[in-house]
């Protein structure tokens, strides 16, 4: 397969060194290369398949000499007696072949790896991994390496160290990584090296890693991204799977009946975090649109007015049935004809509502009693909130066909915020901070606006009413630039669906955030008799096992705190496709790095194969002074590994590395054994010792000191 591969690649005008394919007692014919020096690699049957890699299991030798060629294929032969790897991995292979490689030898500047997508299972993250020297140094870990992360539409981010590599080069192998994948149609594994400026590619194969019989997910910022910008903390995140969760399960019920059993799956994941960053999980929305009539005519129309960029569409579900398809169709006329009036309604039982719980929140004390009104506001407030979605597709299909009269005479319920608070500014300038009107239209403004804010979804944002003071702040800087009061313009009045129901959006959005500035107000209060503002740093099953289990949360609190260093480090990805539910890669661990040497609980590093286990550290320095059983259930901590490693590798519990990368050994190996692993992790031979228990999570990429020995 390796042979092949390179054999496609030439023909197809890519840089491969001169290569041969031999058998180990045949004669070789040297009239074909013009390089001195040359590589041996393997060639056997089973290698660079499309389920595993063999990755550094078999003999490679570099810089041969002319003289010493038949010497070193013949070693390279005699590697392919070991198959132990096969037989632990449960792999059956027949006639093998035992033909070998001879390539002519690069003598390389920089080497490395292109994934195509990363290996963890992010599609579209293209993973370039950079080392000084030949490729041999850097995958054995003898090398310092550098990761670039390149997503397709844009963000890119680079992490471990800096080897000063000359970053023109990476536009040039991202491209090359496009053409081969295009070639081969499948997300490749591409071995480059670097001389004098030109880029060769000395092998590639299918990368072994990606299980795709796991559905893939879409994740899209779209939209969501204005109520939950930037990173999010715990409390946000949790908060808002659960409300969503709520709201399409009660949508699902109003317009499919009993035939939401086959749908319910899919409630739970309409939203999710990726990087502490707020997505929808779009590929699941894309199922439920397509149970509305002309769902093919519809789904591009929403992509549109949501601003979603890439058309591309997945489903997960079967196509619905005429049975299902019939029910929603009559659900979904019926819906829409009663959207304005239900949406009217559903905004004076809100206001009805706030001010009930409004006047409840403030006589409350009790920790308990605020935790139970707490989920009591879920439950009321977001039982009838589903309406809003269908007010929202109306909204989308309404405008979309409106003309441009209309379009750009819409009388929104959002521009009353802006104005008033024009208003307290000009009053502001006219009679002063202290005046009595400025008080009264300051109180007003933080009574129905004072919510409405960046970021307003975000249970931890700051808003004018919990910090009245960053308002008069806010209009004493404004009050320095002229401002003009101007009269309302006369504007197209007629009435029309488009008018109405974009209107309507506008006042369930300002109603939305005035729930959350309510809740807000209700977990401070909580916060204040227990950790204080840590309390954002837990979800809200923690909040309750505190409350009312007394469960310390200290560590928890501190791992949530470290990886949002973490994350605030990565550049925000508009749209992160996966498979399965993969964790997203860390960049700049030297973000939390501390100075000086004092013991650490807690490191960042590269995860490079999933799982998440606890046990016993087993530090080993030297592999040979440890046996099977020393290593046995227990997770190895190490510099680093080679392919002689692969025996304690196999009946470890987890590894981890304070060197490596994506496409070391380790990682390769570790991936294939379903071993969790974190590799790169900088300091970790100081600050472990053997019998300390740690947490690791492969999928994160961090390590966590339970007890030390």
């Amino acid at each position: 397969m390796k042979a092949d591969n390179l054999r496609i690649l030439s023909e197809n005008g890519f840089s491969v060194p001169r290569f041969q394919v031999v058998n180990p007692n045949e004669d070789i014919d040297f009239s074909h290369f013009e390089s001195e020096l040359f590589a041996v690699r393997s060639n056997d049957a089973h290698e660079d398949g499309g389920k595993f890699s063999y990755a550094g299991q078999f003999l490679t030798v570099l810089n041969v000499t002319k003289e010493n060629v038949k010497k070193a294929v013949l070693a390279v032969a005699n590697s392919y007696k070991i198959r132990y790897y096969e037989k632990s991995l449960g792999i059956k292979s027949e006639n093998r072949s035992a033909s070998v490689i001879i390539q002519e030898m690069v003598n390389a500047s920089y080497s490395g790896v292109i994934f195509i997508a990363n290996p963890k299972g992010i599609l579209n993250d293209m993973v370039i991994v950079v080392g000084k020297g030949l490729g041999e140094n850097v995958v054995g870990d003898k090398e310092e390496t550098v990761t670039y992360h390149c997503y397709r539409e844009g963000a890119s981010y680079k992490e471990g160290s800096d080897i000063l590599f000359p970053e023109h080069f990476v536009k040039e192998l991202e491209k090359l990584g496009k053409r081969i994948e295009k070639l081969f149609n499948k997300p490749m594994d591409i071995e480059f090296a670097i001389e004098d400026e030109k880029i060769y590619i000395l092998q590639a194969r299918e990368i072994t890693s990606l299980d795709f019989d796991l559905p893939v997910r879409i994740l899209d910022n779209s939209n969501i991204a204005e109520s939950y910008p930037g990173v999010c903390k715990k409390l946000t995140r949790s908060f808002a799977k659960e409300v969503y969760t709520k709201i399409f399960t009660r949508l699902g019920r109003r317009a499919l009946g009993k035939s939401v059993k086959y749908y319910k799956d899919l409630f739970p994941h309409m939203v999710c975090d990726f990087g502490g960053r707020m997505y929808y999980e779009i590929s699941s929305w894309y199922d439920i649109l397509r149970l509305l009539p002309l769902s093919a005519w519809i789904i591009p129309i929403w992509q549109k007015m949501l601003g979603v960029e890439s058309e591309r569409i997945t489903f997960s579900k079967e196509k619905p049935n005429i049975y299902i398809k019939s029910r929603l169709l009559f659900s979904f006329l019926y819906l829409m004809a009663v959207s304005q009036r239900k949406m009217r309604d559903l905004s004076t039982f809100f206001k009805k509502e706030f001010r009930y719980f409004d006047k409840k929140i403030e006589k409350e004390d009790d920790v308990k009693k605020l935790y139970f009104l707490f989920k009591e506001m879920e439950e009321v407030f977001f039982r009838e909130w589903d309406l809003t979605l269908i007010n929202d597709m109306v909204s989308f299909l309404s405008t979309y066909f409106a003309g441009d009269k209309v379009k750009k005479s819409l009388s929104l319920e959002s521009k009353k915020p802006a104005e008033a608070l024009n208003d307290l500014i000009y009053t502001y300038k006219r009679f002063g901070k202290e005046s009595p009107k400025y008080r009264r239209k300051r109180e007003k403004y933080i009574k129905y606006y004072g919510d409405r804010t960046v970021g307003e979804l975000k249970l931890e944002t700051r808003t004018f009413s919990t910090n009245p003071e960053s308002l008069d702040k806010l209009v004493e800087e404004r009050g320095k630039f002229p401002l003009k009061r101007t009269k309302e313009k006369n504007i197209y009045k007629r009435k029309s669906l488009a008018r109405l129901s974009t209107n309507n959006r506008e006042i369930s959005r300002l109603n939305r955030s005035r729930l959350f500035g309510l809740m807000r107000k209700l977990i401070d209060k909580i916060a204040l008799k227990t950790v204080g503002d840590d309390i954002y740093h837990l979800s809200l099953e923690q909040i309750r096992d505190m409350i009312f289990h007394g469960k310390d949360f200290s560590d928890e609190i501190k791992e949530e705190k470290n990886m949002l260093l973490v994350y605030e480090n990565i550049p925000t990805i508009r749209r992160v496709e996966l498979l399965g539910n993969p964790d997203i890669d860390f960049c700049d661990v030297q973000a939390i790095e501390k100075d000086g040497d004092e013991r650490k609980d807690f490191f960042i590093g590269r995860g490079v194969s999933s799982g998440r286990v606890s046990g016993e550290i087993i530090k080993i320095t030297d592999m040979r002074k440890v046996s099977l059983k020393d290593v046995k259930g227990k997770i190895i901590a190490t510099y680093s590994t080679d392919p002689g490693w692969f025996l304690l590798l196999d009946v470890a519990k987890g590894i981890l590395a304070e060197r490596g990368s994506l496409l070391s050994h380790t990682a390769i190996v570790a991936r294939e054994l379903k071993k969790p692993a974190v590799v790169g992790i900088k300091g970790l031979m100081n600050q472990v010792e053997s019998g300390d228990i740690v947490d690791i999570d492969g999928n994160r990429g961090y390590c966590k000191i339970v007890k030390r020995s």
